[in-house]
């Protein structure tokens, strides 16, 4: 079965500190948590073969650092439609990686469209675990979310909720 793996960026700079929201570059904070994100990403034995993001730099700036960790040898790509995406843009965008030669994808994105495909999996998994449920109610920078699909049709996927991790909150 396919691996779908999905990661918010990083944190990144406010809007106000960037020419347009595009531009939105990662923080010092972002930069740790992407790379605390990548480490425990590899800790799970989840390396993608692939990996998609948004081209708004703050995205492009977390798949390099995880990328480059998890998957130094897979193929990057940069997808427009991918920037505030809907979730089924997500899934039409990921899914076609995840189903042809590449067994695992990851796609670093953004929410609210990236939340709402890890709800929308989620409650098709069933999985009711602590760490499920915390990804039913927010899916913060940096967080990732692994689940087994088949299927090519959001709505008569079948989904598995594997895992996933969210960062230490910094005090």
């Amino acid at each position: 079965m396919p691996v779908l793996i999905l990661m918010r960026h990083a944190k990144a700079v406010r809007e106000h500190e960037a020419p347009s929201d595009r531009a939105r570059g990662l923080t010092p904070r972002g930069r740790r948590e992407a790379a605390l994100a990548a480490q425990a990403m590899r800790d799970r034995g989840h390396a993608p073969q692939s990996v998609l993001a948004s081209n708004a730099v703050r995205t492009v700036e977390t798949a390099v650092i995880v990328g480059g960790v998890v998957a130094p040898t897979a193929e990057l790509t940069y997808v427009d439609d991918l920037y505030l995406a809907s979730a089924e843009t997500i899934w039409s965008e990921a899914l076609p990686s995840a189903s042809s030669t590449e067994k695992s994808v990851l796609v670093v994105g953004h929410n609210p469209g990236l939340h709402e495909l890890a709800i929308m999996l989620i409650e098709r998994s069933g999985d009711r675990s602590q760490l499920a449920r915390a990804f039913l109610d927010d899916m913060p920078t940096s967080a990732w979310t692994v689940f087994e699909v088949e299927g090519g049709d959001l709505e008569s996927s079948t989904a598995r909720f594997v895992g996933g991790w969210t960062a230490p909150r910094e005090g």
